[in-house]
């Protein structure tokens, strides 16, 4: 009966989403791309429900089987320059390694670290009604566009101390791996699910009084800077950059800077659009010469390869405020790929951006809610700077209803989130789920049974590449660590 009541507590009736016709667990670029007599099979790590079928539905071939994902989904519809548009917002939080605040901190033996969250932002021109026109190939239909950004904890061994009762507790750095094998994975992981390049925004503080998220900022600038050294070039970008101190400072634009960052990053992944651009503009026109006829110039699809990879030390405030202003650059270029606008840039105060601004406010409420306890702290609203008093109050609120639940909830939510996903299997003359004084051995491996470290790490990345006969084209890169010094 408690284990009844553990279970039940995990409320399905919010923030848990699923669909008959739409495959949630992958992007629309995945979903539109592969051929539609061979759909995509299920992204099973945005399957919460996936321990409770597979026992059912070995392969989760069956048509019974609907996917369960977890996180936030909401649209708004607008109307731009005379045009209905559907503006999407999607975020997958990832079954693994999931939990709560400060009992799920970085990275786990398999490379999966904690709040990885996938947000997808899709803007639909609603004069094109489906995916696929009728008896037309892949692609034809030119009406949708999508771009996908990735949010996760640093993907380093590390933890904070919760005994103490203090807001903000001390850092620790676990284990010690000079060859990062676990931040190793996560990359690989990344290359698989993006492709590359991976550009690594890391928001965390540089300069504190007592030394926290500089521990790990240090730590994790050479993680990236060893792995790259057996990875082609540009494979990881890294941008650190103190966020937190630049808004404090009387003349620092740290909304210009995050614009600057985001049109640098779409420049490198692009973003999809499932067809030709409907006509050239007048930009596009001056880009190009005067003359140039406008027929055959336009781009025939994009395709979005690689992705930005955000952090702050919780993956909540900062990390969503640099969301939203990297996904408002995006939203300009996609309306801009469809047509709707002459330039791909928007001014804040517009109609549009305050509707993208509700949604990413609203994305980033909900996340901040399921892993940190609370409403955002520090909002967009916080770093523009406007009626600070008001949100310096309310931030101050969320700061204390976040401290309160991390110390008094988090505990019995995290067993809850355990047992739901299966990480934790009941059974008889084993120790109860309430008894357990750590799950570190339910989400990493048994060092019982671990197999030997071999002399070099060897990671294989398959990285999609989607060409215009809409197959996948799979290439490898492949690095190795060499562990010159051990024997």
């Amino acid at each position: 009966a408690r284990y009844m009541n553990i279970f039940r507590s995990v409320d399905l009736n919010q923030d848990f989403y699923f669909s008959y016709a739409y495959d949630l667990t992958n992007t629309l670029q995945r979903n539109m791309t592969c051929h539609p007599a061979k759909p995509p099979h299920r992204n099973t790590m945005f399957m919460w429900n996936h321990h409770m079928l597979s026992a059912a539905f070995p392969g989760l071939a069956s048509d019974w089987v609907l996917p369960l994902v977890h996180g936030f989904v909401n649209q708004t519809n607008l109307s731009i320059l005379g045009h209905d548009i559907y503006l999407t917002l999607i975020a997958r939080r990832s079954r693994h390694f999931a939990g709560t605040r400060f009992l799920k901190r970085g990275v786990n033996d398999q490379g999966y670290v904690a709040n990885d969250v996938e947000t997808e932002q899709i803007v639909h021109d609603t004069r094109f009604t489906s995916m696929h026109q009728p008896g037309g190939r892949p692609y034809s239909n030119p009406g949708y566009t999508a771009y996908v950004q990735h949010r996760g904890s640093i993907p380093l061994n590390w933890s904070q101390d919760t005994s103490k009762m203090v807001p903000k507790p001390p850092i620790h750095l676990n284990v010690m791996d000079p060859y990062y094998s676990a931040a190793g994975r996560h990359f690989d992981n990344m290359f698989l699910r993006y492709g590359a390049p991976i550009i690594v925004l890391n928001l965390v503080k540089r300069r504190e009084k007592t030394r926290r998220e500089s521990i790990l900022l240090d730590e994790f600038t050479r993680a990236v800077e060893y792995l790259n050294q057996f990875l082609p070039d540009g494979k990881i970008k890294y941008i650190a950059w103190d966020m937190s101190r630049a808004a404090k400072g009387p003349n620092q634009d740290v909304i210009g800077k995050l614009e600057q960052l985001g049109e640098d990053a779409l420049n490198e992944t692009g973003f999809f659009h499932s067809g030709p651009e409907p006509n050239i503009t007048r930009v596009r026109r001056e880009e190009a010469g005067v003359g140039v006829p406008l027929h055959g110039t336009g781009i025939p699809y994009r395709r979005q390869r690689g992705v930005v990879r955000t952090n702050c030390i919780d993956c909540i405030d900062r990390t969503n405020a640099a969301q939203f202003v990297i996904g408002k650059c995006a939203f300009a270029h996609q309306l801009y790929a469809l047509g709707i606008i002459d330039r791909p840039a928007m001014e804040f105060d517009s109609d549009a951006v305050d509707a993208l601004t509700e949604l990413y406010h609203d994305h980033g409420n909900t996340i901040a809610l399921q892993y940190g306890g609370s409403h955002l702290v520090n909002t967009v609203r916080t770093y523009r700077k406007l009626n600070q008093w008001s949100s310096q109050s309310r931030d101050m609120i969320e700061a204390i209803k976040r401290y309160y639940s991390n110390s008094f909830v988090d505990a019995e939510k995290q067993g809850a989130i355990n047992l739901f996903l299966g990480s934790f299997l009941p059974y008889h003359g084993g120790p109860p789920l309430w008894e357990l004084n750590t799950d570190h051995h339910l989400h990493n491996l048994d060092p019982r049974i671990r197999r030997k470290k071999r002399r070099y790490l060897q990671q294989t990345s398959i990285i999609v590449d989607y060409e215009a006969d809409a197959f996948c084209q799979l290439y490898s890169v492949v690095y190795a660590a060499v562990d010159k010094g051990r024997r």
